[in-house]
């Protein structure tokens, strides 16, 4: 990694890491999974995006999954709270949603910078940095049988990390920002986005299954 490359503080990732796990958490302990299967929805919660961004796309050695102990014990922590304490208020589907705001843009900005080390193009960066942000929760709702959140129309979640990580590249490649100034802008428009849209109940909406051509005729007087 280069000196200006971007690289979050152990702290900031273990506990985005710890948080997404503790939203799988929920999710297994409402759908009644035993112990083994409130593990394993914590675990691909919480380092999903880093398995699509290194297994799937980088394919540049193992995972950090698998070289750092300290994801593991993240998600070991999660699941141990979860079965200690079972579903409490401070874990909401709501609160988790709140708190993981912070971290799915600094997620979004390590799947970008490790793709641009590895030698992509700025769209396919681009698309691996959304992928870090928001994989672990795709993967979490289809194994757990729920429509994925980022495929359905709703708050912004995908959307708010496309246009943090969009903006993390314009500041970067056009706009000369330092990159670890870019980050934290990063960062926090993808959680000012995010918040919004949840505070203001900002939603997308489905495609018209008409078309829009033929929508916009029949709306015409």
């Amino acid at each position: 990694m280069t000196p200006e490359s971007f690289a979050l503080p152990a702290y900031f990732d273990l506990g985005a890491v710890f948080v997404f796990a503790l939203s799988g958490v929920v999710v297994a302990m409402r759908k009644g999974y035993d112990l083994i299967g409130m593990f394993f929805l914590a675990l691909v919660t919480g380092a999903g995006g880093g398995l699509l961004r290194d297994g799937l796309f980088l394919q540049q050695g193992l995972p950090v999954l698998l070289t750092d102990p300290g994801y593991l014990a993240a998600i070991g922590a999660a699941t141990l709270i979860g079965l200690v304490f079972g579903e409490r208020p401070w874990y909401t589907r709501r609160g988790v949603a709140i708190i993981d705001a912070a971290g799915i843009g600094g997620f979004a900005v390590v799947g970008i910078e490790r793709s641009l080390e590895a030698g992509l193009g700025l769209p396919a960066a681009l698309l691996v940095g959304v992928l870090n942000g928001v994989g672990g929760s795709l993967i979490r709702d289809v194994i757990a049988g729920d429509p994925p959140l980022i495929l359905k129309p709703g708050q912004f979640y995908a959307l708010a990390v496309l246009v943090g990580g969009t903006a993390y590249l314009a500041m970067t490649q056009w706009l000369s920002v330092p990159v670890v100034a870019a980050a934290w802008v990063t960062i926090l428009i993808t959680f000012a986005l995010r918040m919004a849209s949840i505070e203001f109940n900002w939603s997308t909406r489905a495609v018209h299954r008409e078309g829009l051509v033929r929508y916009l005729k029949r709306r015409r007087p």
